[in-house]
């Protein structure tokens, strides 16, 4: 029905320029008046004459506030000839120009935590406790890392938020076209090249990819390739484009949002951790460029942000209620000038480019792996080509590239060949060949603490291979190595693991006692679909206290995860299970899960618990219960048995 009204729209929009032709077509014939109009309509949406560009500046979470002024904007009709953002505005603007309503991203934001997606740090997936997959590149506190030509490097920022490109990803997955001109509105997105300085605008290319590279926040965001570039936050340079607005989409009155106070002092007191300070260092060397532009807008909008911080887990509706607030009382003046006397076209809402039959994909190509691994991934999605481009496919792929810990970033675009043919591009950044790492472990409810040094190295004896080494010490010490060979294309791959470590408790229900295990095991895994993974092989351990003994056995792992969202699920089931046969003993087994149960629209019961199974005689095998976190309350004195069960209920 929406695009039924909307090609009604046009029909009467195109009528109008026939019958009244404006100024620019004073001189034209009806025809051409009429061909002019079907010109813009396709380039820009609309007749490109009508409307305002709405400059939306950056601000961290703080940026949610741009939403509410979208809401006001739809509600009064004001019409939007393009958008130029910034940062989190880039997001917002970017979203929202690819054809969300404001009501449609409120709805998404409600029901999101930012923080959880920019840090990766949701335990939606049952953990690893006996480290059946590769090792994770970039899991200490501390990193170091070398390439091939042992040339050092740290991290370039706090956060990789892979989970962040791929929600962006999954949010533009309805855009096809790669030039932003194209979009239901055109869109430019602001970014800062971190070698030249230079203030870039990105007008094509990935939209997901663009809105990435805006919002890398320098210190907090490691930089974003694009291009063969390397960006950080556009706002940098530019956090409130107003006069690259007016340079992109002359002849136009500019509305501009503006997130940065007039006022940037801060006592001392607020500023009370890092990121607080990078907030307002950066105020500080963006305070005069924003003023600068700020006065060259026709309008600027401020809403009242300051008292939000530019990373909250919380507050979004509050934010987005200051937009609003802060757009309500302008209504006059913005109707003013997007709609001078004389223009009845700012009745019409922006109008959608007229659908087109989608490409049919031709060739699927992976950048920056070895053509070993590009032969395993191409078995993954060959089936793909023959058939119409789908970019929800497409962002479902690069979020499940992302999650594993195979590649450092993926990023998946569409690339056209002819008018009727596409290629799907994967972009991918491998982990560096060699990282060395600094962590620890101290907590005030386990009495363990320890220092960890780690080591890891890529590319072995196979291209996709890896290992690791890692020494622990503090109260108890220990030691770890692994090693797994890459993935077949028929999604296999064999682990071996060796450890050695100190370990004792003083049960609330037994004897203390200390021990030493030392245990190596290998074992062949196989992923069964997407969902589900089994790992078979032999196992065998030395304990080393008062009665020394050694056992062997099978060994089986089985992980299965139908989670509907691998950040952020709603609903869906995630298990891992080891499961050990020593040769005459006790068969010793550890279950995890995770349950998520939609019980509302916009709530969710979490359920997670477990299942050990060992022998409560011999102290080395027995079922414990609060060694791992199961239960906090007994972190200082667990429990052991034959067996032990928990739960945790949550929403």
């Amino acid at each position: 029905m929406r695009k039924h009204l909307r090609s009604f729209s046009f029909i009467l929009l195109s009528l109008f320029f026939v019958a009244f032709p404006m100024s620019a077509f004073s001189e034209a014939s009806p025809a051409e008046a009429l061909a002019e109009a079907q010109k813009q309509h396709d380039e820009w949406g609309f007749p490109h004459r009508d409307g305002i560009v709405l400059v939306l500046s950056g601000g961290g979470t703080k940026g949610l506030a741009h939403i509410g002024v979208l809401e006001i904007l739809e509600r009064e009709n004001i019409p939007i000839a393009a958008i130029v953002g910034t940062s989190m505005g880039a997001v917002i603007g970017g979203i929202y120009a690819s054809g969300y309503s404001a009501a449609e991203m409120k709805e998404i934001i409600s029901d999101l935590d930012m923080m959880e997606i920019i840090s990766n740090r949701s335990s939606a997936e049952a953990a690893d406790i006996n480290y059946n997959k590769p090792p994770s590149s970039g899991s200490a506190i501390f990193n170091v890392f070398m390439d091939e030509k042992k040339k050092p490097r740290s991290n370039r920022g706090m956060l990789r938020a892979k989970g962040l490109y791929s929600f962006l990803n999954e949010m533009t997955a309805r855009v096809t076209v790669t030039d932003f001109n194209l979009l239901p509105i055109p869109f430019a997105a602001m970014a800062t090249d971190l070698e030249t300085g230079e203030s870039v605008v990105l007008r094509d290319g990935n939209l997901a990819s663009a809105l990435r590279a805006s919002l890398s926040i320098p210190g907090i965001f490691e930089p974003w390739e694009m291009n063969g570039r390397l960006f950080v936050d556009g706002g940098l340079r530019a956090n409130l484009p107003v006069l690259e607005a007016k340079r992109l989409f002359p002849g136009h009155p500019v509305v501009a949002v503006n997130l940065s106070p007039e006022n940037i002092t801060k006592r001392r007191d607020s500023l009370r951790s890092m990121v607080e300070v990078m907030a307002q260092t950066i105020e500080i060397l963006m305070v005069h460029q924003v003023r600068v532009n700020a006065a060259a807008a026709d309008l600027v909008i401020s809403p009242k942000v300051k008292d939000f911080g530019i990373l909250q887990s919380d507050g979004y509706d509050q934010i987005i209620a200051r937009g609003v607030e802060a757009a309500e009382p302008m209504v006059e003046q913005l109707r003013d000038i997007s709609c001078p006397p004389g223009q009845p076209f700012c009745e019409f809402r922006h109008i959608d480019p007229p659908s087109s039959v989608k490409p049919l994909v031709t060739e699927i190509r992976f950048e920056g792996v070895p053509e070993s691994i590009a032969k395993v991934l191409h078995s993954n999605y060959d089936h793909w080509i023959g058939g119409p481009l789908d970019m929800e496919k497409v962002a479902d792929a690069v979020k499940a590239l992302s999650v594993g810990d195979d590649f450092a970033s993926v990023e998946g675009r569409a690339q056209t060949l002819t008018e009727e043919t596409a290629a799907v591009v994967f972009s991918i950044e491998r982990p560096p060949k060699y990282e060395f790492g600094l962590g620890g472990y101290v907590s005030n409810l386990y009495p363990d603490s320890w220092i960890s040094l780690s080591a890891q190295a890529r590319d072995i004896f196979f291209e996709g291979d890896v290992g690791s080494a890692e020494y622990r010490f503090g109260s108890r010490w220990g030691a770890m190595l692994r090693y797994f060979t890459p993935k077949t294309r028929h999604d296999t791959q064999f682990g071996v693991v060796l450890s050695a470590r100190e370990e004792g408790y003083v049960p609330g229900n037994a004897a203390p006692f200390e021990l030493e295990r030392y245990s190596g095991r290998i074992a062949w895994y196989k992923d069964i679909g997407r969902k589900a993974r089994i790992g078979l092989g032999y196992a065998v351990e030395r304990i080393e206290y008062d009665q020394d003994g050694t056992l062997d056995g099978p060994y089986i792992n089985f992980t299965f995860n139908n989670l509907d969202d691998p950040i952020l699920p709603t609903k869906g089931l995630s298990v891992n299970s080891d499961i050990w046969f020593p040769n005459g003993e006790t068969t010793v087994t550890h279950t995890r899960f995770h349950a998520y149960l939609p019980i509302w629209q916009t709530w969710n019961v979490v359920l997670s618990g477990g299942l050990k199974t060992g022998d409560v005689d011999d102290p080395a095998y027995a079922a414990t219960l609060g060694t791992n976190e199961e239960l906090f309350s007994l972190a200082a004195h667990p429990l052991v048995g034959d067996q032990a069960y928990w739960i945790h209920l949550g929403a």
